[in-house]
């Protein structure tokens, strides 16, 4: 069951960008573990971070929320992460991100920063197409993928659900992202993501692109990265104002993994 993101983890989201736009670093919070060894250990903390009290192993590609430098560290930085089910399960979105700790920074990559691929659009406008051209010797038409589609919602048609202030919270009983008291006239979702890859590929199950309004058709707000082909990252800054929300997709091996999303009014 999902659980709403605390307001405290908006603001801290929020200053976060403040900083990175500011230093220039990073468009985005995103970092991955990339590792030769395969994996990070975190180190978990209780009051004084100085104390450890477990320290917990994430994989190559597993994605968290970059917050801060670790203080007085210079080789670590202090990160948040979803805390993962026991249960393995096909696809997980994580609205909330529960899990903080350390993590050596040597062993970790922010996501904007690993190889791009290449955007361009359709010709009706309405796809936005991501190319991996980092090997040019690769033919044009066996090169890995990921399409998105956006078109017009007929969410107005669906039922809706508000919370005490009118802000729509659900649509069809799943948490909206994007919009607020009244659903706009222009309004557009994500309809489909597809991944296209030689021997593989895959569309995007519902639950990963289910009520995302409003997505960025602006390249300057989206982008496609990778470390590999098995791990691939697509990350989007969507909606705006009051209504702007940040998400990530982890696609392994062509497949969509898991989600993070967190609402971060402009």
């Amino acid at each position: 069951m999902m659980i709403s993101v605390s307001k405290a983890f908006y603001l801290s989201v929020f200053c976060l960008f403040s900083l990175a736009l500011m230093k220039g670093q990073n468009k985005v919070p995103f970092g991955v573990v990339k590792a030769e060894e395969g994996y990070a250990m975190v180190r978990v903390h209780k009051e004084d971070y100085r104390k450890i009290i477990d320290k917990i192993r994430m994989k190559t590609g597993d994605v968290f929320v970059y917050v801060k430098p670790a203080p007085g560290e210079t080789e670590w930085i202090w990160i948040k992460y979803p805390e993962k089910d026991d249960t393995e399960k096909p696809f997980v979105r994580y609205d909330s991100i529960t899990k903080e700790g350390m993590v050596n920074k040597n062993r970790v990559v922010f996501v904007d920063q690993l190889p791009h691929f290449t955007p361009s659009k359709s010709k009706n406008g309405k796809s936005l197409i991501f190319t991996d051209d980092t090997n040019p010797k690769i033919p044009g038409n066996q090169r890995t993928k990921v399409i998105i589609d956006v078109y017009p919602s007929y969410a107005k048609l669906k039922k809706q659900e508000k919370d005490a202030n009118g802000n729509i919270i659900k649509i069809d009983k799943v948490k909206s992202w994007g919009v607020g008291t009244e659903l706009p006239e222009d309004l557009t979702e994500i309809k489909s993501i597809r991944v296209q890859q030689p021997g593989r590929g895959s569309v995007f199950v519902r639950d990963a692109i289910k009520n995302m309004f409003m997505p960025t058709m602006d390249f300057s707000n989206i982008g496609v990265t990778a470390i590999d082909n098995d791990h691939i990252f697509l990350y989007m800054i969507n909606g705006s104002g009051a209504n702007r929300y940040t998400t990530i997709w982890t696609i392994k091996q062509g497949k969509v993994e898991s989600q993070i999303i967190f609402k971060n009014p402009e």
